[in-house]
């Protein structure tokens, strides 16, 4: 017992002190000597790879011009941008030109792909966020869908802009909307080797000033662009955003959100509280017909200019989830690609006789029909703008 003491005491001793300079991290570095990148863009140039990072306002150490530097004392955002003929090599070229800090990366909160590149493929962007021993598989994942990443990553001028807080802003949004999902890169990869299929969302790089009076000319902003569909790797089609909720709807990924409908001319704003999609398969003999699917929505009246009865605005909600529905269904149907993930809610209600069809159900979607349902109820809210009818 004594020796087993005396042979613990000697590993930790050697544990404290490490091998070699007093140390067990070789890779130490005090954290005023870091640049911690927050915001990455993945795009496609001549030479092989563009690569993007800005720093973030709030990255501890780091900030600065584009060489690092730091600029009245304050923190700044940096922004670096290199091509190369990979990301490895990019990466370095970026590290060259901030003399001052190491690029540290193990904080990324976001990624970004330009639109053109994701149409030729996204494997290449996603393979290196996998293999990367310093990026995370549960970042959040945008495509730019009208322009270049780093364009976005980058901005247009001005040394206040930042595309981290411009991309937390729009996550938060999205999260208190209820109205979108974003997509990381560890479910994209794992939805892409389940059938081929995925969905990214979507974003448009747009100046601020078109929405906020009070933002400069030069700086951007991110605002939702419904979903980027793809396919074997690559961009193949879109959903709109004004369809993006069908997605959310079918995957029961439905949030608190407010929805405008149009009653015979009278326009009222219901807030949705709860949503369920149930979907079940239709069978012609063992073979696969159809999906059956029914959706179930409650909402609460938030805003009316006239008296309005909540059966008709019951019927307006249950259309207007009808078309989100059916506009996603179709655009999957059309390019016959999964990318809802239907096979595998298929499969888990009937392994045996839909065993396989997880990967299996692109192939047959262009030859089975859907039946939707949809059963709507708007609840008084505070009974402002309510006829007595029912």
């Amino acid at each position: 017992m004594k020796l087993t003491r005396i042979i613990a005491v000697v590993c930790l001793a050697a544990l404290l002190s490490g091998c070699s300079g007093g140390s067990v991290y070789s890779n130490y570095r005090e954290i005023e000597q870091l640049m911690v990148i927050q915001t990455m863009g993945f795009d496609y140039a001549e030479s092989g790879v563009r690569l993007s990072a800005s720093s973030g306002s709030d990255s501890a150490g780091g900030g600065g011009d584009a060489k690092g530097g730091k600029q009245g004392g304050s923190t700044q955002v940096a922004r670096l941008s290199a091509e190369a003929e990979s990301f490895s090599l990019a990466k370095e070229r970026m590290q060259d030109y901030s003399a001052r800090e190491d690029l540290y990366f193990a904080h990324t909160s976001y990624i970004a792909v330009g639109g053109e590149s994701a149409k030729k493929s996204v494997m290449p962007f996603l393979d290196y966020i996998e293999r990367s021993t310093e990026l995370r598989l549960d970042i959040p994942l945008f495509v730019v869908t009208n322009g270049a990443a780093s364009e976005l990553v980058l901005g247009a001028g001005g040394e206040s802009y930042d595309a981290t807080s411009v991309l937390r802003s729009l996550e938060r949004n999205l999260t208190l909307r209820g109205d979108g999902v974003i997509y990381n890169a560890a479910q994209i990869v794992a939805d892409l080797d389940t059938n081929g299929c995925a969905l990214i969302s979507a974003v448009k790089a747009v100046k601020a000033d078109e929405s906020v009076k009070e933002a400069k000319q030069s700086e951007l902003t991110a605002i939702p662009d419904g979903y980027m569909v793809i396919k074997n790797g690559k961009a193949v089609g879109s959903i709109p955003i004004e369809y993006a909720r069908g997605v959310n709807i079918l995957q029961n990924k439905v949030g608190p959100s407010s929805v405008e409908l149009d009653t015979d001319g009278t326009r009222a704003t219901v807030q949705l509280d709860k949503c369920s999609c149930d979907i079940n398969p239709v069978f012609d003999g063992e073979h696969l017909a159809g999906l059956d699917i029914q959706i179930t929505l409650t909402a609460a009246l938030s805003e009316t200019a006239d008296s309005i009865e909540t059966q008709k605005l019951s019927r307006a909600l249950a259309n207007t989830a009808k078309l989100w529905v059916t506009e996603a269904l179709g655009v999957s149907q059309s390019l016959e690609c999964d990318f809802l993930q239907l096979g595998s809610v298929l499969e888990r209600k009937e392994p045996k006789r839909l065993a396989g069809m997880s990967s299996d159900l692109s192939e047959s979607l262009p030859s089975i029909y859907y039946n939707v349902g949809v059963e709507a109820k708007v609840n008084r809210s505070f009974d402002v703008g309510l006829g007595s009818s029912e």
